[in-house]
């Protein structure tokens, strides 16, 4: 056969666009067709039908004459090309013979055919000859042609493999071969579930030691090699993580919580049987290590009591040979997760004398640690008296990362006053004090599209209107809430006007010196003219100090850009204008709550207000899409601004009463609810629990103490809500059951 005879027919059945047209060619022509032309044919066929659609059925379309896949497999033409690759497949170079055996496993044909079979025997008479790649083709083929039970072919492929597996890189070989050990681990582990538990306890047998241990190896190569998966494949490397967890060594731990693949999906699996076997060997584990760990479960709001427990082990045992940075990483998970662990008075006395010892050494470690502390509830006094001293604050203003730490310690100081109220020791300046936070938090801000907020402030919006509701109000000492609404004592839903603060009744003396200090940072405050005004509240007459602010005629103070509340709060920028705008590399994924950038935005430093909320969350005017339902919103803002909720009338309170005549008391003249709708989306929670995660637990806790009214709007209950209407009806419900 010529040179150009066989090139020709080779690029006639490559160019084929159907099977059937792929056989015409071969046995059409059976004197320009050598045994060459065979691999290229199957090959062809095996991609064409793998590429095609299924057959539409019905109708008589051009569609219906192409033949399907199963017809093709039967057609006498397909038999009789698989035929001449049986008798000529001795003649095949090892490219064809890997190609065939990879195409009738695409095809789907029985692994008991003829044409199967012979090209096994000689794929495995050659295996030595084959390359890293034929192998591994070789392995996958043989894998789907024998679902579910060990081949000899497949046997002799994998002992290829592992002698050279640190040079596989290819994907889909790596998780071929994880499903391949994957049924030799199953078929280890004994059926009945007796034995089962008991071999949860005893060493295992040397066969399932061996498999563990090249279950753990492959496990560590994939975890280095790959870097995006399937959720398939994800499922399948949790499995065999927690396989091969016993036969983990400090090494192979460090290993695998450092890879980036891993630290990016939640292995709840693995985490589950590491919990069981991290006390083993906690002795093995370095700080390093068990430092990767808790950052891992912290990530993830893994609350795993068991693990949690082992970490708190840990830290009693080593903390006075332990960094106070890598002591902050081991305490993060514990506020992360709002866990208290079970010898919990041992935990606490031992990191308050470690940290004391050690404050000065790293002060933004320092002040992450009480920020995990106070989250849980426990104070330690004798720290914060280092912390508040003038040696440590001198210390962190001449520190590349003071506006970090200067945030942290004013929302430690004002959680002092509100909880640690028998604290006498030394407090922060005023001169220090700033906001904590003056947005949403970074995980809000990220994952803003996936929550329920949008949703809600547009009910919201058609429910009592735009007027009656602030969104995205920053309160002091530093915390971002979601929807902020006035409440009165009959139950009607306010305009909320920033010319007039209101003010609810503190439970005590401590609350209202720390609401009084926090008045410098209100986003509700502005100017007034003149000296101190009156305001009634609740029917007395209070003084009332407003911020002070630049007259008429005098020009703005030097360096201030003209911001009314420069006796009180000085911008960020102005007081560290000569430090460093880089953040510290010690606070990159150590911080106990998300920072804010500490640069400022372009334009000038703000002050403490809180920004405006917009009137839309859409980028155009939502008024355009919504003017037929104009004048329907506005009649449902009337009646939450002038409505009444009568009490005790049962299942009829969701029904208002008519408007009454006579208008309302003045506002300054009654008692005002503060209440605070907070949308709880599914990161505000651990994972699989209903615990909120630390920050957001505190955050609730120093509202209510400041006087306000938490809402809480978690998204198991979001989710069950069909349309706008619905989350109307279950927002007024919500109002229904404010106290008053």
């Amino acid at each position: 056969m010529s040179y150009d005879t066989f090139f020709t027919m080779k690029r006639l059945i490559e160019r084929s666009r159907r099977p059937d047209e792929v056989l015409r060619w071969v046995a059409q022509n059976p004197a320009k067709i050598s045994h060459n032309h065979y691999p290229v044919a199957l090959q062809k066929i095996g991609q064409l039908l793998q590429a095609s659609p299924p057959a539409r059925g019905g109708g008589g379309g051009p569609d219906t004459e192409a033949p399907d896949g199963r017809e093709i497999l039967e057609h006498q033409d397909f038999h009789t090309l698989c035929n001449a690759i049986v008798n000529d497949c001795a003649k095949f170079d090892n490219f064809s013979i890997v190609n065939c055996l990879y195409a009738v496993a695409a095809l789907g044909l029985p692994s008991d055919s003829q044409v199967v079979q012979v090209l096994e025997a000689e794929s495995q008479s050659r295996l030595n000859q084959f390359n890293q790649k034929d192998v591994s083709m070789v392995f996958s083929s043989s894998m789907k042609l024998h679902m579910g039970s060990q081949h000899p072919l497949t046997e002799a492929c994998l002992a290829g493999l592992e002698k050279n597996l640190e040079r596989e890189r290819h994907p889909q070989t790596l998780f071929l071969l994880l499903s391949y050990y994957r049924l030799k681990w199953r078929l280890l582990q004994p059926q009945e579930p007796a034995a089962a538990a008991a071999s949860a306890t005893d060493p295992p047998n040397p066969e399932q030691l061996l498999a563990n241990r090249k279950i753990l190896r492959l496990v560590k190569h994939t975890l280095a090699s790959v870097s995006g998966v399937r959720d398939q494949e994800m499922a399948l490397l949790d499995e065999m993580l927690a396989a091969c967890v016993r036969e983990a060594s400090n090494k192979s731990l460090e290993l695998i919580f450092s890879s980036h693949l891993f630290y990016q999906n939640r292995q709840e699996r693995f985490i589950s049987s590491l919990a069981e076997e991290l006390p083993k060997k906690v002795e093995s584990i370095t700080p390093y290590t068990m430092a990767l760990i808790a950052k891992y479960v912290a990530r993830h709001r893994l609350r795993d009591t068991r693990l949690l427990d082992t970490i708190a082990d840990f830290v009693v045992k080593k903390a006075e040979y332990l960094d106070s940075k890598v002591i902050q990483k081991l305490v993060f998970p514990f506020s992360r997760m709002s866990y208290r662990p079970t010898n919990q008075q041992q935990f606490f006395s031992r990191l308050e004398e470690v940290v004391e010892l050690k404050a000065l050494s790293s002060p933004l470690a320092t002040v992450n640690i009480l920020m995990s502390l106070f989250q849980l509830g426990h104070f330690p006094g004798p720290v914060l008296h280092r912390v508040f001293s003038s040696a440590f604050i001198s210390n962190v203003t001449n520190s590349p990362y003071a506006v970090i730490v200067r945030r942290y310690l004013s929302l430690l100081d004002a959680a002092v006053e509100l909880e640690y109220r028998e604290y006498s020791g030394p407090r922060l300046q005023d001169a220090h004090k700033v906001l904590m936070f003056d947005h949403a938090l970074t995980a809000d801000e990220v994952n803003r599209k996936y929550s329920y907020k949008g949703l809600v402030a547009e009910a919201l919006r058609q429910l009592v209107g735009e007027q009656n509701y602030k969104q995205d109000e920053v309160l002091a000492p530093g915390y971002n809430t979601d929807f902020l609404l006035w409440m009165d004592s009959s139950g009607r839903v306010l305009p909320i006007r920033t010319s007039l603060l209101p003010e609810s009744k503190p439970a005590d003396d401590a609350v209202t010196v720390v609401t009084a200090e926090f008045q410098k940072f209100s986003p509700f405050v502005v100017l007034q003219e003149g000296p101190d005004q009156l305001c009634q509240v609740g029917g007395a007459t209070e003084p009332r100090s407003f911020l002070p602010h630049r007259g008429p005629g005098e020009p703005p103070r030097p360096g201030t850009g003209g911001s009314p509340y420069e006796p009180y709060y000085v911008p960020t920028a102005d007081f560290y204008s000569s430090l460093a705008k880089e953040h510290s590399l010690e606070s990159q994924d150590s911080s106990t709550l998300s920072s804010p950038p500490s640069d400022d935005p372009p334009g000038g430093a703000q002050g403490p207000t809180g920004a405006t909320a917009p009137d839309s969350l859409f980028q155009f005017s939502i008024g355009k899409i919504l003017e037929d339902e104009a004048g329907r919103a506005g009649d449902l803002g009337g009646f939450y601004e002038g409505g009444l909720y009568p009490e005790g009338q049962g299942a009829d309170r969701g029904t208002p009463p008519p408007r009454p005549d006579t208008d309302p008391p003045p506002m300054d003249q009654r008692h005002i609810r503060r209440v605070i709708m907070s949308v709880n989306d599914k990161w505000h929670y651990c994972h699989n629990s209903e615990v909120l995660v630390g920050s957001r637990a505190m955050r609730d806790r120093h509202l209510r103490l400041l006087g306000y009214v938490i809402l809480q709007l978690p998204y198991p209950e979001l989710e069950k809500l069909n349309g706008i209407e619905e989350v109307k009806q279950y927002l007024h419900q919500k109002l229904l059951d404010v106290p008053l």
